[in-house]
């Protein structure tokens, strides 16, 4: 039986390992003496740093919980005009990355972009210029809520979907209306579901660079890539790394306490969908106007805004680099799933099958990356990668290896979750009478688990992907010479004022997301939740 499991836990290790090394290496920084540069940063800068950072977060953390919280309610209690339609429509601006949403919002609301333009021209008013401008940290906040809200509207529509119906019941027994039930049962009893999607939106706002660094905000991840690229100092940006990671670590701890401080249980088993009551009056015109303005903002205005400036551009656009870029971000999101899905397996399955606290404790570490802001991933992997090529004279540095590596270090935890809960739907007795007939683990696996487990797996592989193709931090610190994705082809156009060139580029980046965000809403895998 040891004998059956060494494979397993030896490649459980080995993710394990690859998942740590990075972090270690930033925490090790504090370990060497400091420049002068970092002395700088942490006696005049640091502070601002802290507030800027907490100040973004916060504010897209608060919002984001309001406006998913809404939205989901509204969707999942009530019957109104295009309810079905909005139930799916309002995930979709997940396929948008803020980075992009930040250029195309800017360049429309700028003194010559379409708003402004429209306002002189038709109607002759001339708005003051800090009117329409949103690069600032305010402007960031609401881009990021428009943007990272399905995170947490995902996980409230799919547990109101669920279980609300016998909350509903139980409460008007007691005569409490629908709203009052609600706000004294339903938001506490959605708490941890809350959570679980509002730390993910923290993570992606933390992990950002594209927008805060074409905004001009001083926060963690503009820092790490000043004091890399501005100051030349390695050690400085990898001990703002290791402050940032310390933040993350907080935040972590935060969650779980949050999470675990008091539990629920339903005295029930049974499952009933909410019976959605008829939206009628004001009430229904309300609803219908917050959904269609939200989607309105965060899907059709910008999309509609790129393929007018993608027609409009599309003479002067170098069409073979920009396939060369759509391939090379296709190619690398494609490996970068397929090796996080199987890592995913190998880590779940040998917790599956052997659950001890060791496998359980690999489990829980692989999970770990998703947490850890790109830049920092980035940075680590970078000065590993330097060591090792000083002391062997491998040239690691900027290969696509080194890209796919960190692309499965930071997006694993998303295809873990998925493998985990699928595999832990179908259960051991069928794999256990493969056992029986005298297969071994792994050749079980093949032929038992991973034909019943195949949607949660593919579902993985999606949401793995959808990250990855939308990265750009990752590669524009460890792309090799000359290698340009489409994430990386917007930033260029955008940082020298080519907006509207850049829209091509922005459209691929969407429809290669949009694709698999459609597979996973009109055919919700089992086992495919992010909570």
């Amino acid at each position: 039986m040891k004998l059956d499991r060494t494979p397993w836990l030896v490649g459980s290790v080995l993710v394990v390992i690859a998942m740590l090394l990075p972090l270690l290496q930033v925490l090790s920084s504090f370990t060497t003496p400091a420049s002068e540069n970092w002395e700088h940063i942490r006696q005049h800068l640091l502070g601002g740093y802290l507030k800027d950072s907490a100040i973004l977060v916060v504010g897209t953390a608060l919002l984001s919980i309001i406006l998913a919280s809404a939205l989901a309610w509204f969707v999942t209690a009530y019957d109104f005009p295009g309810q079905r339609f909005f139930r799916v429509a309002l995930i979709l601006p997940l396929a948008i990355p803020p980075y992009i949403a930040g250029y195309t919002y800017h360049a429309m609301l700028s003194y010559t972009g379409v708003v402004q333009v429209t306002l002189r021209n038709q109607f002759g008013v001339k708005p003051p210029p800090r009117l329409f401008d949103i690069q600032n940290l305010p402007g960031a906040i609401v881009i990021f809520t428009l943007f990272l809200y399905p995170y947490i509207y995902l996980v409230l529509r799919s547990f109101l979907d669920k279980q609300a119906q016998q909350l509903m019941e139980a409460s008007a027994v007691l005569g409490a209306s629908r709203l009052r039930t609600y706000w004294k049962v339903v938001v506490p009893l959605t708490r941890n579901a809350v959570i679980g999607g509002t730390t993910l939106v923290i993570f992606e706002t933390l992990s950002d660079y594209g927008l805060v660094s074409y905004f001009g905000l001083n926060v963690f991840t503009t820092a790490v890539f000043n004091s890399w690229l501005g100051y030349r100092d390695l050690n400085a940006a990898l001990r703002l790394a290791g402050v940032l990671l310390l933040v993350v670590f907080v935040i972590s701890a935060g969650e779980k306490s949050l999470r675990g401080a008091r539990s629920h249980s339903y005295a029930s088993t049974r499952v009933t969908p909410l019976r959605r009551e008829t939206a009628r009056g004001w009430r229904k015109i309300m609803i219908f106007t917050l959904c269609w303005t939200v989607l309105s903002l965060a899907l059709i205005i910008p999309l509609a805004q790129m393929i007018y400036w993608a027609i409009l551009s599309l003479p002067v656009i170098r069409l073979e680099g920009l396939m060369t870029s759509f391939l090379m971000s296709f190619l690398l999101a494609l490996a970068g799933a397929a090796i996080a899905t199987v890592c995913a397996l190998v880590v779940a399955q040998n917790q599956r099958l052997w659950p001890t606290p060791v496998s359980k404790l690999l489990a829980r570490l692989t999970v770990m990356g998703y947490s850890i802001p790109s830049t920092v991933i980035a940075l680590a992997i970078l000065t590993i990668a330097t060591w090792i090529s000083q002391r062997t004279g491998w040239n690691l540095l900027s290969s696509v290896a080194m890209l796919i590596a960190a692309y499965v270090i930071r997006y694993l935890a998303v295809s873990m979750q998925a493998v985990e809960a699928g595999l832990d739907r179908i259960g051991t007795r069928y794999h256990e009478a493969s056992r029986t007939l005298g297969r071994g683990p792994t050749r079980s696996t093949f032929l038992i688990d991973v034909p019943m487990a195949r949607t949660a797996l593919l579902s993985g592989f999606l949401l793995a992907f959808i990250d990855m193709v939308k990265e750009l931090p990752l590669v524009l610190i460890l792309r090799p010479f000359n290698l340009s994705t489409l994430a990386t082809r917007v930033f260029e156009y955008a940082h020298d004022e080519q907006i509207p060139e850049s829209a091509l580029a922005s459209l691929l980046i969407v429809l290669l997301a949009l694709i698999p965000t459609l597979v996973l809403v009109w055919k919700p895998p089992k086992g495919a939740n992010r909570d």
